[in-house]
Order: structure tokens, then C-alpha cells, then sequence
């Protein structure tokens, strides 16, 4: 466990005896509060993060040509830092497995951090249209270019880039790690892939490139599942009924 990790769990023990409820945005953060003895589950609240939907949905895509792809290339994409938890390196790799199959493939990476320079060298040496954007504050306009989105991130308290892709009604492909698979139903409303393993990921893609029916029926199970357990509103609603709980009767 590195240092800041064990700062952090000390300070989490030192404060749980002074609340009277602690937030868990995720199972899996839970089942670690639960592990680490930082309090029992009468203290633990389970509420999941939330995004507002219709900021996702409403948001206007970014045009292809703008970012220099053509109309009918297949794009894949990822939001989140260039760094080794985000595993770009593992999306580059991925990316060429995917080119070979699909040589109109074009490939996004929202985000910025110390892995460009290497991502951005591995992508030109293999002849792979790569944009990266940078830091971007809204990055939904260009999540409704993609029309695959993967999150292969080495470690995730929740994954919220998972909620915001299938809320923008993009196929997902994620690593299976911590709360991920308490966000993604396996094969019904997204794709579950081996941590730092590009050859899973790219079959992934391929599939749900070469079976666009079964790849519609789970984006639509995706955006019903996020609107009905991720929306902001009801993650609101979930916190002022805690809220209300722990007030009663004081």
C-alpha cells in the first residue's frame, strides 16, 4: 500500500467516530470501509455518483471533419488522464489490434497527462489516426463522436466516465475492476474486459462492431439503467432522505 493510501486510511479511522453516517458512492468502496474497519455497515451509506442526463444527451457533437476524421470512420474513444490508472497505453495498443481489423477506425483520447508523448509516438509509428484533445472542461461534445467508448482504468472508486458513456447512448468496454462491474451488466449492457489486456479489449470492440443489432439493444439497456439508477435527481433525492433520517427526532 503506498504512503498516501495508508495517510489516508488513518485519517479515515481517526474521523469515523466523529459522523454519524459515511457515503459510499460504490459497493466496492463498501466492502473496503468494511475491510479496513473504518466503520460498521450501520454507519455506511451506499449512494452512487450522479450526472445530470440531459447535459450528456443535449450536448452537441463536435463534427468529424472539425477533428480532421472522415464521416464514415468507426471511432473509438476514451475520456480520462493520460496516466498509468486511465491505462492509455493499454487504449494505444488496443487501438492498433483494432486498426488491423478496421483499417476506417479513428481513435479519441478526451483528456491530457503525463502518457501523451508516449501515446501520441506508439500511434504515428503505427499508422493510427489518434486525436487527444487535451484538458477539455465539457467533454460530451466529443463523447457523441464516439461509437465505441472504453474505460480500461487499472483502479476505479466508481467509474463515472462508464455512467456519462452510456448515458451519451455509446457502446462500453470496460476493465473488470472494483465498482465497474457493479455499473456494467456483462454482456447486456456493455462489455467487460481483463485489466491491461489490449487483445480482450480490441475482440470486444470488433464484436460489437461486427453485431450491430446486439450492440443497439444494449445502449438502450444502458441509458434506461443510468437513468433510472444515475441521474443527478436521484442521487439528490438519496442524500436529503439521509439526510432527513439522521435529523429526525434532534
Amino acid at each position: 500500500m503506498k504512503l498516501k493510501s495508508i495517510i489516508y486510511l488513518c485519517l479515515e479511522k481517526i474521523l469515523s467516530p466523529c459522523t454519524d453516517k459515511i457515503v459510499c458512492i460504490s459497493k466496492a468502496e463498501k466492502a473496503s470501509a468494511e475491510r479496513e474497519h473504518i466503520a460498521k455497515d450501520d454507519k455506511l451509506a451506499l449512494i452512487p455518483n450522479g450526472i445530470d442526463v440531459s447535459a450528456v444527451k443535449n450536448a452537441v457533437a463536435k463534427s468529424r471533419s472539425e477533428l480532421g476524421i472522415v464521416e464514415d470512420a468507426f471511432v473509438v474513444g476514451m475520456i480520462g488522464r493520460l496516466s498509468p490508472q486511465k491505462a492509455p497505453d493499454v487504449f494505444i495498443r488496443a487501438a492498433k489490434l483494432i486498426h488491423d481489423e478496421i483499417p476506417n477506425s479513428a481513435f479519441i483520447i478526451v483528456g491530457s497527462g503525463e502518457e501523451e508523448e508516449e501515446v501520441n509516438a506508439f500511434a504515428k509509428e503505427n499508422g493510427l489516426e489518434l486525436v487527444v484533445t487535451g484538458w477539455i472542461d465539457e467533454p460530451y461534445s466529443y463523447l457523441k463522436v464516439f461509437d465505441v467508448a472504453m474505460l480500461l482504468s487499472r483502479w476505479e472508486g466508481f467509474g463515472l466516465a462508464v455512467v456519462e458513456y452510456m448515458a451519451a447512448e455509446k457502446n462500453v468496454v470496460a476493465t473488470k475492476i472494483d465498482a465497474i462491474p457493479t455499473l456494467v451488466d456483462d454482456g447486456v449492457d456493455g462489455l467487460l474486459v481483463e485489466m491491461d489486456d489490449p487483445k480482450d479489449a480490441a475482440e470486444k470492440v470488433l464484436w460489437l462492431y461486427r453485431h450491430p443489432k446486439e450492440a443497439a439493444e444494449m445502449k438502450s439497456k444502458a441509458l434506461k439503467k443510468v437513468i433510472e439508477n444515475y441521474d443527478i435527481s436521484r442521487v439528490v433525492d438519496q442524500h436529503i432522505e439521509m439526510f432527513e433520517e439522521l435529523t429526525e427526532g434532534k
